[in-house]
């Protein structure tokens, strides 16, 4: 028998960080769950994603989405099961995903919901067929124009965007070179995700590197970091390249977000195109993309990396972890474990 708890803990912005997170800035507020209202329902947050985007909405900077407020609940997508509700298609047990945020229970709509099939495994639901999955393929499909035998580099290779656009490149029949920040997360860039080489952004030769990797310049460039990673491999493009912004995860975790260096010599010298993108632009596209990768789920076609952490309280300072590149793939916070033969009082 499953008895709806009478307090919700949520984690709210308490101050802005000013470079990464820590469980300073931020308060865990308890509140009253009240009834479930008609037409809505009651859910328990199973497990979120985290995500570079949460660091840049924290900061006070212009972006492409607003900044929290102050107090607001920290957002994003996650795993959850429908606990209370009397809405038709929506049985108590139902998995669902949504952004529902930082918190242990939320009341929702089911506007706000996906309800979730067995078919897949519940991590892939906040990874392949969630924003980073349908981010990577967005970007590739609307901008990317993959073309069979050219040399795509991805940076943040082993990161939750980067390892899709990877593996996606590979689909599509390119030459993918990963960039990452140690040798064990280029290992598996390329053992498990099947990059044809993979580069650390750290090692003193890295330039020297990247130039003999690509002796035909880069023609498709993918790019989740910003900063001098990103210019060196400007230094690289092929003539007519094109560069696809996905984030700027170095500068916006910088003392200085607004300073972000671009090698617009090198971009007018190749009469390269740059395009910066969003998923959240094309929302049209989504349910399209999600398809598309579940196709290529069942087919075996992609795989994964994730970096579960247990335990609500770890949130701030697993994001902390994420951002400091001390994890491979999507990081992921379990809040529970899924319940089961739920029967409400």
């Amino acid at each position: 028998m499953f008895k709806v708890p009478e307090v919700n803990r949520r984690f709210t912005l308490k101050t802005r960080p000013e470079v990464l997170p820590s469980d300073d800035n931020f308060n865990i507020e308890k509140c009253t769950i009240p009834p479930t209202p008609p037409g809505k329902l009651l859910i328990k947050i199973l497990m979120v994603a985290l995500s570079p985007w949460q660091n840049q909405r924290m900061k006070d900077f212009k972006n492409y989405t607003e900044p929290f407020k102050i107090g607001e609940l920290i957002d994003c997508d996650v795993l959850g099961q429908v606990v209370d509700g009397d809405v038709e298609g929506y049985l108590p047990g139902q998995l669902v995903t949504g952004r529902l945020g930082w918190q242990e229970y939320a009341i929702a709509s089911p506007e706000q919901l996906i309800a979730i099939s067995a078919e897949f495994s519940e991590t892939l639901w906040l990874t392949a067929l969630s924003s980073p999955g349908l981010t990577a393929y967005c970007a590739l499909d609307l901008f990317g124009r993959p073309m069979p035998g050219q040399t795509l580099v991805v940076t943040s290779a082993a990161g939750a965007v980067g390892s899709f656009a990877i593996q996606l490149g590979k689909l599509a029949g390119m030459r993918v070179i990963g960039i990452t920040g140690n040798k064990e997360k280029s290992k598996k860039v390329i053992e498990q995700l099947g990059a044809d080489d993979c580069l650390e952004h750290n090692n003193p030769s890295f330039a020297h590197n990247l130039a003999n990797t690509c002796p035909d310049g880069v023609n498709l460039f993918f790019d989740t970091l910003g900063g001098a990673i990103g210019d060196l491999v400007f230094e690289n493009l092929a003539k007519y390249a094109q560069v696809i912004i996905v984030g700027r995860t170095i500068s916006n975790n910088s003392e200085q977000p607004d300073q972000d260096p671009v090698n617009m010599r090198q971009l007018w010298a190749k009469e390269a195109s740059i395009k910066g993108f969003s998923r959240y632009s094309y929302p049209e596209r989504w349910e399209f993309a999600r398809e598309r990768m579940m196709a290529l789920c069942r087919q075996g076609k992609i795989k994964t990396i994730d970096h579960i952490v247990n335990g609500f309280e770890k949130t701030p300072s697993s994001l902390k972890d994420m951002l400091s590149g001390n994890c491979t793939g999507k990081v992921l916070v379990r809040y529970s474990e899924k319940l089961v033969n739920i029967e409400n009082d």
